[in-house]
């Protein structure tokens, strides 16, 4: 493992070529140096403008070219990076390189334009590409492949860890536990494999256990939507629906396109008594998948407690004729059933509701609703 960078090092080489450069501000070695100083002290924006200086005097070289894509790249700025990438390409054929020009794509969600530049070259010569490959794979749905490359590598001198974090997330969403398990526990200081650590627990109810796993993948990143909507999840377990709301909210904004994450949002709303926040988070699962039948019945449940039957009736059937096991219309569904006078009908699709799980990572729904239908039996 490489060493740390040493900021302090890397500020005041920083700031002693500032010096050199008031001295002599049109040298163009000092600004090329001054640039790529200011780009490892995280002046990113300093770093811009020295390569712009220098650019006013002088074509800038191809080391200046690199370093203005890696700071575009730094900022967030993928499709800047990918030009000078691109055109640097057409002129040298290096594997680091191509990495970052396919990262530059990947962040771009290009992942298939972005697998074509992750040869095996690559992948042997930059240990990031590893990791890299493994993402554009998960995101295009491929897990298997995923899973072969992961084992392929999951003992990189360089990579390992973070492979084998990856590995076990794609072996948890493939349903093979005890083989996620092996991995996490082989990767316990990567986010990977602190949150799928933490999901296996949640789902054998170690809920203190899986929030502690998720607090420690979510101060080693705090932008993990996975580990953010765990956390979520674990609060949800625990009938903790004002702290699980804005961190379901979170998850859900980080993942943009999880629908279940809106569903899990929507439900902590719902069962805080909020449906109308609750309402505006299942309509958002369902535009980022309207052939989500849980979304679809979610909605019939709100429905169903602000009193429109029709609306509530209405949505149950479509959602359960997508998927006749849709447990949110068969909530629904029992609501309005109660509320018509048939009570003990109502009481039989409630029970079989109380013995399904809500999504794939959440709770039962027994669980979820536990506390709503003890204040609705008190009502």
């Amino acid at each position: 493992m490489s060493a740390a960078p040493d900021f302090a090092a890397l500020t005041a080489r920083h700031q002693r070529l500032q010096q050199y450069l008031q001295a002599d501000p049109d040298n163009l070695g000092l600004l090329a140096d001054a640039a790529a100083a200011a780009f490892d002290a995280r002046h990113l924006d300093e770093c811009d403008a020295l390569i712009a200086r220098y650019a006013r005097h002088a074509a800038p070289t191809p080391s200046l070219r690199n370093l203005a894509g890696l700071s575009a790249m730094s900022a967030s700025r993928f499709d800047e990076a990918e030009t000078q990438f691109a055109s640097l390409l057409t002129e040298f054929d290096d594997p680091q390189l191509r990495f970052n020009h396919a990262y530059a794509v990947a962040m771009q969600a290009r992942y298939e334009q972005a697998l074509q530049g992750l040869d095996e070259t690559v992948l042997e010569q930059v240990a990031e590409a590893i990791r890299l490959k493994m993402l554009c794979l998960y995101h295009l749905g491929r897990l298997d492949e995923v899973v072969e490359l992961g084992e392929r590598y999951a003992q990189h001198p360089q990579a390992g860890e973070q492979v084998r974090g990856l590995l076990a997330t794609a072996l948890f969403d493939a349903d093979e536990f005890e083989r996620a398990q092996h991995y996490a526990a082989l990767a316990p200081d990567s986010v990977g494999g602190l949150t799928v650590l933490g999901l296996l627990a949640l789902h054998e109810d170690d809920t203190a256990t899986a929030r502690r796993r998720f607090a420690l993948a979510l101060e080693a990143d705090p932008a993990s939507g996975r580990a953010q909507l765990g956390e979520g999840l674990a609060c949800l377990a625990e009938h903790d629906f004002a702290a699980a709301a804005p961190r379901l909210d979170r998850a859900a904004t980080l993942l943009r396109s999880h629908a279940g994450s809106w569903l899990s949002a929507g439900w902590a709303y719902l069962m805080a008594g909020q449906p109308a926040q609750a309402r505006e988070r299942f309509e958002r699962s369902l535009q980022t998948d309207r052939g989500f039948a849980e979304a679809t019945g979610a909605l019939a449940v709100v429905d169903a407690f602000e009193g429109h039957d029709e609306q509530a009736r209405h949505r149950a059937e479509v959602a359960l004729r997508l998927d006749p096991n849709c447990l949110s219309a068969t909530y629904a569904r029992s609501l309005l059933l109660a509320r018509g006078g048939r009570e003990q009908e109502g009481a039989a699709l409630y029970q079989q509701m109380l013995q399904r799980p809500l999504g794939e990572d959440g709770p039962s729904i027994a669980q979820l609703i536990a506390r709503r239908a003890s204040h609705g039996a008190r009502d």
